[in-house]
């Protein structure tokens, strides 16, 4: 009896020694076993008490999980005390969370109907997905999404509700031409969808963006980037918008072709002088055989249009007539959006005999001159272009300057005027920039100059090497007014919206003479961006002396 109870006690104090120490080998194995499976969090934790274990942590899906539970139930081992790996484990407490990453980020930058698709996501097979079904619905209304969604499954878990939500809702393509197409669209997959206003400033939108969740590298590489995109976009149709509402408000312009013994007298007003230049060229191109007597004036308070009718041979007179004073002549007149016009010469010089033919926007007292001068023309002697008077032209001088090169232009109405100009840039610039002045034009039609001192010693300086240049205007008379030079200022509109020029002056006669300069500036930016980078500093000797393995740390 005695020795019985020894030997119960002696097992006791055993238990009370190996138990403990069984538990935690068993604990220990358990951490090794689990502590590499995947979690997307720190390594679950294994509580064994007696036969039971508990695991508790958290997990991103419901396998990890299931992988977890069954390592701790199936592979732990730890060495009993008469040797020998087991696993007294009979049961296992699932203690563990399911905590899913956040889901991943769209974004839809769209110009007007074709936009870009940015944004990161879970999976390949999420970005692909998304991008198809979402390419798919923009481009029934008429859009075009181009897919750059990109994988990044350290970060994102796959949504559950990204076609209930995200798709659903998807913001529709704009077609409205004044510069509201533009839209930035951002959204978390499975989410609504939410616009950031272009107007607003940066700071504000990157704290939105923040707020959503999205980290702010992709902020700076991603969303900023295409931020600044659409809102050039923007500020382009903003500014066609703005010159076609301006447009709208002008007059159109109109012509006059009188034609004679073998002679095409052109008379009327064309809102630029390239499209004069292209009427001209057209109208030497067909008649050949003709000589074209131009004088066809240049005035920017014309709408720039120039879509008058066909130029062809239906055009000239007949031989033929039975009326001898008609034989040989013909007059027509030319609007935009309409064909050419056969009008009557044979009227008194204040008939106007084209009256009915005008649209509403044209006032018959903008016809009235050219008119009676043409009819003047073809009853007379044709000696030539009749002598009547003529509006002036603003005199100016436009400028545009590069590091190595000025190029002036603009028109004056002495030529005496254009030499000092040309001779005090040449002396301002001497030795260190080309001066080319083939676009400073001397036409007796436009306004005298006046005293010149002002202007001669106001010319701006020459823009430092690597900088963009600078565009200058002057009146005669006048002290030069400067900007710099900026890819902004090659759009419509925005010459005139710089205030380089005075407020009451032909926008679009300025724009033109500048369209030179511009090309120039272009080739100049584009030197700038493929300049090749300066050469690497030579490292010291005992700088690579060392061991440079790469850092290879994750």
């Amino acid at each position: 009896m005695i020795a019985g109870l020894w030997l119960l006690a002696f097992w006791l104090a055993a238990a009370l020694v190996v138990a403990p120490k069984l538990q935690r080998d068993l604990e220990a194995a358990a951490h090794a076993a689990t502590r590499d499976l995947p979690t997307g969090y720190q390594a679950p934790e294994v509580r064994v008490a007696g036969l039971e274990a508990t695991v508790s942590g958290r997990v991103r899906q419901h396998a990890q999980r299931a992988e977890i539970l069954a390592t701790v139930k199936e592979k732990v081992r730890a060495e009993g005390p008469l040797g020998g790996d087991l696993n007294p484990i009979q049961k296992v407490h699932d203690a563990l969370e399911v905590v899913p990453y956040p889901p991943g980020w769209l974004m839809i930058a769209a110009n007007g109907t074709r936009g870009q698709l940015l944004g990161e996501a879970a999976t390949e097979y999420e970005a692909r997905d998304l991008g198809t079904l979402l390419g798919q619905k923009w481009s029934e209304k008429g859009g075009y999404l181009d897919n750059r969604i990109k994988p990044n499954p350290g970060l994102y878990d796959e949504s559950l509700t990204a076609q209930t939500t995200t798709l659903a809702r998807l913001p529709l393509p704009r077609t409205d031409v004044s510069g509201d197409s533009a839209q930035i669209q951002l959204a978390r997959i499975g989410g609504d969808w939410q616009r950031l206003v272009l107007d607003a400033k940066d700071e504000s939108l990157r704290e939105k963006v923040i707020a959503m969740g999205i980290e702010p590298s992709d902020w700076e590489k991603s969303i900023q980037p295409a931020l600044q995109n659409v809102r050039n976009y923007q500020s382009n149709q903003r500014a066609i918008a703005a010159e076609a509402e301006r447009q709208a408000k002008l007059p159109p312009p109109h012509l006059f072709l009188a034609a004679r013994d073998k002679r095409l007298l052109v008379r009327g007003e064309v809102a630029t002088l390239a499209l004069k230049r292209e009427l001209l060229n057209a109208l030497i191109d067909v008649f050949p055989e003709w000589r074209v007597l131009d004088d066809v004036r240049v005035n920017a308070q014309r709408r720039a249009v120039a879509d008058f009718g066909p130029i062809s041979e239906a055009l000239l007179p007949s031989e033929t007539n039975e009326d001898l004073r008609l034989a040989g002549k013909s007059l027509v007149l030319g609007l935009p959006g309409a064909a050419w016009k056969k009008v009557d010469f044979e009227v008194g010089g204040e008939a106007q005999p084209w009256k009915d033919l005008l649209p509403k926007d044209l006032p018959p007292a903008m016809l009235q001159d050219d008119s009676r001068m043409v009819v003047e023309w073809l009853q007379g002697s044709a000696k030539g272009i009749p002598k009547l008077p003529v509006r002036l032209q603003p005199s100016f001088i436009t400028l545009t300057l590069l590091p190595d090169k000025v190029i002036l232009a603009g028109q004056l109405a002495e030529e005496p005027a254009r030499t000092q100009i040309i001779e005090s840039a040449r002396q301002k610039y001497a030795g260190r920039a080309v001066v080319m002045a083939e676009s400073l034009l001397a036409r007796g039609t436009c306004e005298p100059s006046g005293d010149l001192q002002q202007t001669l010693r106001s010319f701006p300086d020459l823009p430092e090497m690597g900088s963009q240049g600078v565009i200058a205007f002057s009146r005669p008379g006048q002290a030069w007014k400067s900007i710099p030079a900026s890819e902004k200022l090659l759009e419509p509109g925005a010459v005139a919206a710089s205030g380089l020029l005075p407020q009451e002056f032909p926008a679009a006669m300025a724009e033109d003479t500048f369209l030179d300069g511009f090309d120039h500036l272009r080739h100049h930016w584009k030197s700038l961006t493929t300049a090749p980078p300066p050469a690497p500093a030579t490292q010291p000797p005992e700088s690579r002396t060392g061991n440079s393995k790469p850092n290879t740390a994750n």
